[in-house]
């Protein structure tokens, strides 16, 4: 480095310009912390479900004639995979598919605050589970085991993970409407009353026209979202649309 190009960096380095890439591994840290330590994480979460609790409440009320389903994602839904995210932060190391696997075959991750009584409210009422991830197809055993030894997997549930890129979550989502497709309980359609997530793609658009979803309306509803600060689109891009 000459002379020159030295000073520059300190000069940045003092304006607090440079520091910004040194900085990305303690702000991520500080998120995975948020959602593994502090009491605020945890009651959100658990203020989430109770929320869920009460459209589980009116459908079982309602009784459908046909069956009724919940449909809820894994990662930072149900499974608290906030390990993973520690071990890699504190080798300053990405996300990477080969890590992510080893996770998932480990079968360590805890039950996120408050999924398990909801699901078990979600069985007394006379309802069904449907877990539908974007994890690898392949991961399929391990996810089950996870699920079973975090208390939340029932034989009658439906897991619903990605066999392609192309393999959309909206189309694991009418498989169980329509009642066709590895995510059916095969030849009965069903009703879907309530989905819980972390990201909004877990959520129906309104062009999928399932009944009182696709806006912002559906949320505190039939849609409930679970708080991440580990990782989303907003990491990478500005994901919020501004409203006067």
């Amino acid at each position: 480095m000459t002379t020159r190009h030295f000073l520059t960096a300190a000069l940045l380095c003092v304006s607090g310009i440079a520091v910004i890439g040194q900085q990305a591994p303690t702000v991520h840290r500080l998120g995975i912390k948020y959602m593994r330590d502090s009491e605020e994480y945890a009651t959100l979460a658990r203020q989430v479900y109770r929320l869920a609790d009460d459209a589980i409440a009116r459908a079982a009320s309602s009784a459908p004639s046909r069956r009724w389903v919940v449909v809820l994602d894994i990662d930072e839904t149900a499974l608290d995979n906030s390990t993973y995210e520690l071990e890699r932060a504190a080798y300053e190391l990405p996300y990477d598919d080969k890590s992510w696997s080893a996770w998932v075959e480990r079968r360590e991750a805890p039950a996120v605050p408050g999924v398990v009584d909801f699901i078990a409210h979600v069985r007394r009422s006379g309802g069904h589970v449907g877990w539908i991830s974007n994890r690898n197809a392949a991961l399929a055993e391990a996810t089950r085991a996870n699920l079973k030894a975090a208390g939340l997997w029932n034989d009658d549930d439906r897991l619903c993970l990605q066999k392609t890129a192309e393999h959309r979550k909206a189309d694991r989502r009418r498989e169980i409407v329509t009642g066709s497709g590895e995510c059916a309980w095969a030849g009965q359609p069903a009703q879907i009353v309530a989905f819980v997530g972390d990201q909004l793609g877990d959520f129906p658009a309104a062009s999928e026209q399932i009944p009182q979803t696709g806006s912002d309306a559906a949320f505190g509803r039939v849609c409930f979202l679970l708080p991440n600060s580990m990782y989303g689109g907003w990491v990478t891009n500005v994901t919020r649309v501004r409203q006067p």
